[in-house]
């Protein structure tokens, strides 16, 4: 209950509000209101309370009650029989020990103004409650008008009602403003207590159907179980609360009976309508429906923000009439809407609805297939679900929806339910060859995009091709599907087989749609694998679709490309091909492949060193990238490359166990090899090599599988690494010489860029450093061009462990790492610099920073936020323990902090 308690001004001859008390829960217990409400009818006073149905009033006046200890009479108005001064006599039949004769004579004399007097002096010092006050008689409303404007010295009345019409006691009560009446006015609660009360994801739906309402909220929290999250379905499903049901038959009772068809018809609709629909639907004149809205309104069953548009208050009041309605007449109802709807072309959704209603499901399946194309995705994919969970939907109607359901399903990052109803439909082993070809060509994309799982993909695929004979164009983008290399274990000789099998069986004409697909698969292939061909390929497609279908197979291919673009290091052409998937998407509507354009911009950052905020970002994204692990892995793969760089080795390690970070399912994208990169790294830092080496070869043994390297060079870095730090410069030369052949070939810079730098890391482990320097130069130069601003900081550190001090390119690699903030880089950076008498990076003890941090405080701050020991922060930083004591007790101080625990990781990041 939120309320408020006032004395002031005059509104709607009430006192106004003067003050809010905001979060008053009336089912927990409102303590402060009840305390303002028993002091202002003490020792004498009048205090009336307002509100809703269901807003508390009633719980507000038994706390009251409960908290005072004086002689009390308490009448409920509603019931009671019709007849003047029906109240006051249950009033004087409560007041024991009084001389009731004047007020009863004056009664049976109908003599209003000596009822009022004589009630007034029989009152003496009790508390009166009334409640339901618009229920009573008028007479007796009379009577109340006078105590309440001229209200006993010692006496207190306590009165409820619920707003309408008019006010019980009439208007103007200027006099009772005077003689300090009190108003307290009970509402509904806002979305964010409704939300606080709930705790469940279905707050906001909860909400709505309410109107925050307490005592429904309450009730329909009891009524529905913790699993089921959509209320308005179950609702229809198992029924209402019988509480629920009585609040609103209360309100339906006093309908006209002529209204009650016009309510009834109105219940059956999913949305507000309209005065001229309710009329074709009900058969009736513009009158007669104005007026029986006018009555639903009126009694609080209804409701219109314009005069236009209406529907009920709250909403959960149209499935107490609905569910109240026969079957039959339910049936009829919406067949009567399908009738009234079908001109309407801006209400396919509806007619479904209303079609589906009535129980004509083939009449449902035809208006199904026009809404879809004006639908977005999801609410498209939804529609088609419950249609196809239809257990009496003819057989054609099913084929042709499931073929539509998997066409959008493609587009969709919800993707569990579409997938089990394929697999569902396509054990009907009656459907036709060509039909069962098109659905099982639709499942297997979303088991190998959405799902993640390359290898069940590969082979519904197989399936499909032979099931899609007669359908060449189809079966040509089964075809394309086998060629991507990402998905399944098999050699990449066989993807480019089956895209040469594309070439020879394409179709020259054909679905726009479909044979733009096909021409992205291609272009996709050749990208994937370095292959130089990919550039005229993705040339010849166009630069923009004319329909939202063929936008969309645009956007599918600027998230390919750009995937494959940062694999490869043309970071100019991934940031061009996302600019261009952000266009595309802006005018397609949200889908699957935008969130793997999103996540791939992640990425484009990472590696082109916009750390600044980067975190934050991949964090933000995790949390809404909730439906698709495959997509959400490249936020998690940043996040996990970003805490290696920072010596946040815990965090590093949780983010890189994130599902779809391994080759599982015969999924095998750059951001799997990326991650087995990571662990190498990781592993090594940590000093666990043989863990590292273990690594590398289950990674090696699935990239000798695939036979094609182009996108592991961050694999072959740190697996350069591990072999030479477990002296095994032999192992790392092999690798590298493998690694150096097969992308000898293929377009791409990154691979070209580091090979130089393994062969100097080789050439520095048999101390050959004059050589190892001039390598790791060139792949400095290289990685600069590109730019991979994070390894080239690492070449210029490499080069400078290879010859004498040389300030000029550990300046350098200090700057990069610095702007990047990498800490633990910076950190082994700046104890180089240490080694050689320099002062180059951050330095402990510097003056001129005041109480402010300095920034090897910060490094110390953040990572004693994170838990971290002394030793632990000592191993990071390459200092001493006693030096990070010394910085951790100067951030303690600094920061005005009295333990470690009082610091937060995000305010020294």
């Amino acid at each position: 209950m939120r309320g408020t308690l006032t004395p002031g001004q005059e509104r709607n001859g009430i006192m106004a509000i003067a003050r809010r008390l905001h979060g008053e829960v009336w089912v927990a217990g409102s303590g402060s209101l009840v305390d303002e409400v028993v002091a202002a009818l003490s020792p004498h006073g009048v205090v009336v309370v307002t509100g809703e149905p269901g807003t508390g009033k009633t719980w507000l006046a038994g706390r009251v009650l409960d908290a005072v200890d004086r002689k009390r009479v308490v009448i409920g108005c509603r019931g009671l029989p019709d007849g003047p001064y029906v109240l006051v006599r249950e009033m004087v039949s409560g007041l024991a020990g009084g001389d009731l004769r004047p007020v009863l004579a004056a009664v049976e004399a109908d003599e209003l103004h000596h009822v009022c007097r004589a009630l007034r002096d029989l009152l003496g010092a009790w508390l009166v409650v009334v409640e339901d006050l618009e229920c009573a008689d008028h007479r007796s409303r009379q009577v109340l008008r006078y105590l309440v404007t001229r209200p006993p010295e010692n006496a207190a009345l306590l009165l409820t009602w619920t707003p309408g019409a008019e006010p019980p006691l009439g208007t103007r009560l200027s006099s009772a403003a005077s003689a300090g009446m009190h108003h307290v006015e009970v509402g509904p609660w806002t979305a964010a207590e409704t939300a606080a009360f709930v705790g469940r994801s279905c707050a906001g739906e909860l909400h709505e159907l309410t109107g925050g309402v307490p005592v429904l909220v309450h009730a329909l929290v009891n009524h529905l179980s913790s699993e089921e999250d959509q209320p308005r379905e179950a609702l229809r499903r198992k029924g209402v609360p019988r509480s629920v049901s009585e609040l609103v038959e209360q309100r339906l009772a006093s309908l006209p009976e002529q209204a009650r068809p016009v309510v009834a018809a109105a219940a059956l609709s999913r949305r507000p309508v309209s005065i001229s629909l309710l009329g074709e639907v009900c058969g009736l004149g513009a009158p007669e429906v104005e007026a029986a809205l006018a009555a639903a309104v009126d009694t609080g069953v209804m409701a219109s923000a314009d005069g236009r548009a209406f529907t009920f208050h709250p909403p959960v009041s149209g499935i107490v009439v609905e569910r109240g309605l026969h079957p039959i007449e339910r049936r009829r109802g919406h067949a009567a809407y399908v009738a009234a709807l079908h001109r309407d072309q801006d209400a396919p959704g509806d007619l479904v609805f209303h079609s589906r209603s009535a129980g004509d499901l083939v009449t449902a399946a035809r208006y199904a297939e026009r809404a879809v194309q004006h639908m977005n995705t999801a609410d498209a994919i939804e529609l088609l679900q419950e249609l196809l969970a239809e257990p009496d939907l003819p057989r054609a109607q099913r084929g042709a929806l499931a073929v539509r359901l998997g066409r959008l399903g493609l587009g969709s990052l919800a993707y569990d339910e579409t997938v089990a109803l394929l697999r569902g439909i396509l054990a009907d082993g009656r459907l036709p060859a060509g039909l069962r070809g098109e659905l099982r060509l639709d499942l297997a994309l979303l088991l190998a995009n959405q799902a993640g799982d390359g290898e069940s993909g590969r082979a519904q695929l197989r399936v499909a091709i032979a099931e899609l004979g007669r359908r060449p164009a189809l079966a040509a983008r089964a075809m394309s599907a086998l060629a991507v290399p990402y998905w399944g274990s098999c050699h990449v000789a066989e993807n480019l087989r089956w895209l040469a099998e594309v070439e020879r069986t394409v179709p020259d004409r054909g679905d726009p749609v479909l044979l733009l697909a096909i021409a992205v698969n291609r272009a996709s292939t050749l990208a994937q694998i370095g292959d130089p061909r990919a550039w005229d390929a993705i040339a010849e497609l166009p630069a923009d679709g004319a329909t939202i279908g063929e936008r969309r197979e645009l956007l599918r291919g600027c998230a390919n490309f750009s995937d494959a673009a940062i694999a490869l290091g043309h970071h100019l052409a991934a940031a061009d091909f996302l600019t261009g998937a952000e266009d595309l998407a802006s005018r397609s509507g949200p889908s699957y492949p935008w969130q793997m354009a999103t996540s791939n911009r992640l990425r484009l950052d990472h590696v082109t060193g916009r750390w600044d905020g980067l975190a934050e970002r991949a964090k933000a994204y995790l949390e809404l990238a909730t439906h698709t692990t495959f997509v959400a892995v490249d936020a998690s793969l940043v996040l996990a490359q970003l805490a290696l760089a920072r010596g946040e080795w815990d965090e590093a390690e949780e983010y890189l166990g994130a599902h779809g970070l391994r080759s599982m399912n015969g999924w095998y994208g750059p951001v799997v090899i990326c991650a087995a990169a990571t662990r190498i790294r990781l592993a090594l830092v940590r000093g666990r090599t043989e863990e590292a080496v273990d690594e590398l070869a289950a990674t090696v043994e699935v990239l000798h599988g695939k036979g094609v390297w182009a996108w592991a060079t961050e694999l072959v870095d740190a697996g350069v690494e591990a072999l030479l730090l477990t002296g095994d410069p032999v192992g790392a030369k092999r690798l590298l010489d493998e690694f150096a052949a097969d992308v000898a070939g293929r377009d791409c810079p990154f691979a070209h860029s580091m090979v130089p730098f393994g062969r100097a890391a080789i050439a520095a482990a048999r101390e050959r450093f004059d050589d190892a320097a001039t390598l790791y130069d060139q792949a400095a130069t290289l990685l600069a061009a590109l730019p991979r601003p994070y390894e080239h900081a690492r070449a210029l550190e490499a080069a400078a462990r290879c010859l004498p001090p040389s300030s000029g390119r550990l300046t350098e690699a200090t700057r990069l790492f610095t702007t990047l903030g990498a800490t633990w880089d910076l950190a082994r950076c700046d104890h180089l610099v240490r080694e050689h008498g320099g002062t180059t990076g951050a330095r402990p003890g510097r003056r001129g920073y005041g109480t402010e941090l300095s920034p090897r405080e910060r490094q110390v701050a953040r990572l004693l936020a994170l838990g971290r020991t002394n030793r632990q922060i000592a191993e990071v930083l390459f200092l001493s323990p006693r030096t990070v004591e010394r910085h951790a007790a100067s951030v303690l101080h600094k920061l005005g902090a009295t333990g470690r625990d009082e610091l937060r990781p995000e305010d020294h990041g």
